[in-house]
């Protein structure tokens, strides 16, 4: 399947299941069929048996596992300016709001998104199914039912499928970047509280077509959620209330605030803190210690979680330091009589500069073998500095640490 470029976003009208939620009737019929000979002027099929299988294909019907939910709109338990915006919500199987059918038209979704103020319908919890289950319903009266549900033309214009470039929000618990994506079809007002109701249409075509509605209409819910709609809470409201030249805390502009702090040996301390956005370049009031001022440490986390975050720049990181570690060591080379120390204290130091040493053998006493032996190190070489060797001791220090020996 072609994977779309980062950014864009293709529409589609439904998409069809291989098979609808119904019975379906499986025929097999053998037939055995005979060439035609002397004693048989013809081939003569000849039917030995026909057998009909029943096979039932079900779905979810008063219950919705909740890993199909990849998101919802307004956000459960939230409050804002929502008057001008549809709610909805985003479902995991791109088929499932057209794989049951509303009788008696095969095209309409069994899915609806019902948007009911709170004293306008009531939510019945742990309500005993069919088959034994408990689900939960939604109980509204006809007049409720005909302003929130929507008519049976509607019901396809409030479903559609996305396919969405992977990363984006609505895919990003999601694996193939399909969604199906329900709507309501009514606008909150300001002030109210709302549940936000998917409810099954399976069983109730006849409320769609706005024949013969009951007194009270009881739909099945899939899945709820609440939320208040107000007038305030938008960008523009935000912006326009925040309160210019403000101190923060108490402090005037570019003055760290004084924030509780735990020392690493646990005794309480306080920490002078100031965010990375800063209007004015100030002097800082203390030297920037770890145990003092925690911006520079913090502004450095926030810096290493971004890069962490980021796979590729992952990536290439380890496959920039495996690069450089296998170009530092070089081809193999197993001297005569080496071992295994010696191979690795090598490497080492042609990796760091550093000299190799696996035993941890001081300097000094180093150097007072090497010229007891006649043998100088690199760093010890005549000329090295343009002077003196390296490291070396002083003639008669020399001396007496033969005579000493």
């Amino acid at each position: 399947m072609t994977e779309l470029e980062p950014g864009r976003i293709d529409f589609y009208d439904g998409v069809a299941p291989g098979l609808r939620d119904d019975t379906y009737r499986v025929r097999v019929t053998t037939t055995v069929e005979h060439s035609a000979t002397a004693d048989h002027a013809g081939a003569q099929p000849l039917e030995v048996f026909t057998e009909d299988r029943w096979v039932k294909v079900a779905g979810a019907k008063y219950r919705l596992d909740p890993s199909e939910i990849l998101s919802v709109y307004p956000p459960p338990d939230s409050a804002g300016a929502y008057t001008t915006t549809l709610g909805h919500v985003v479902l995991r199987r791109r088929t499932l709001p057209w794989e049951k059918a509303v009788a008696p038209s095969t095209s309409t979704p069994w899915l609806a998104l019902l948007l009911l103020d709170v004293n306008e319908a009531t939510i019945n919890r742990n309500v005993a199914a069919p088959d034994g289950t408990r689900y939960t319903t939604v109980s509204m009266s006809a007049d409720v039912a005909r302003a929130a549900l929507p008519l049976r033309a509607e019901v396809p214009l409030l479903c559609h499928a996305r396919q969405v470039a992977p990363g984006g929000p609505d895919t990003a618990r999601d694996d193939d970047g399909w969604v199906a994506v329900v709507m309501t079809g009514r606008l909150p007002v300001a002030g109210r509280a709302y549940n936000m109701c998917l409810v099954s249409l399976a069983d109730h075509g006849a409320v769609l077509d706005r024949g013969s509605v009951p007194a009270t209409v009881t739909l099945p819910v899939l899945h709820d959620w609440t939320f208040k709609s107000g007038s305030s809470g938008t960008f523009q409201k935000v912006a326009a209330g925040v309160a210019q030249n403000a101190a923060a805390f108490g402090l005037s502009a570019g003055h760290p605030a004084r924030l509780d702090h735990t020392r690493r040996d646990g005794t309480p301390g306080v920490a002078l803190y100031r965010g990375p956005i800063v209007g004015v370049a100030d002097e800082p009031a203390v030297a920037a210690e770890a145990e003092t001022d925690v911006s520079l440490s913090t502004a450095r986390t926030l810096g290493r979680l971004l890069a962490a975050a980021d796979r590729s720049l992952v990536r290439e990181l380890s496959e920039w330091r495996r690069r450089d570690l296998m170009s530092g060591l070089g081809p193999p080379a197993f001297a005569a009589g080496s071992t295994p120390g010696d191979v690795a204290a090598e490497t080492v130091a042609r990796l760091s500069g550093a000299t190799a040493d696996p035993w941890g053998v001081p300097d000094r006493v180093r150097r007072l073998h090497a010229r007891r032996d006649g043998a100088l190190t690199p760093a010890e070489a005549p000329g090295a500095d343009g002077g003196t060797p390296n490291g070396a001791l002083p003639q008669d220090a020399g001396t007496a640490a033969e005579g000493r020996s």
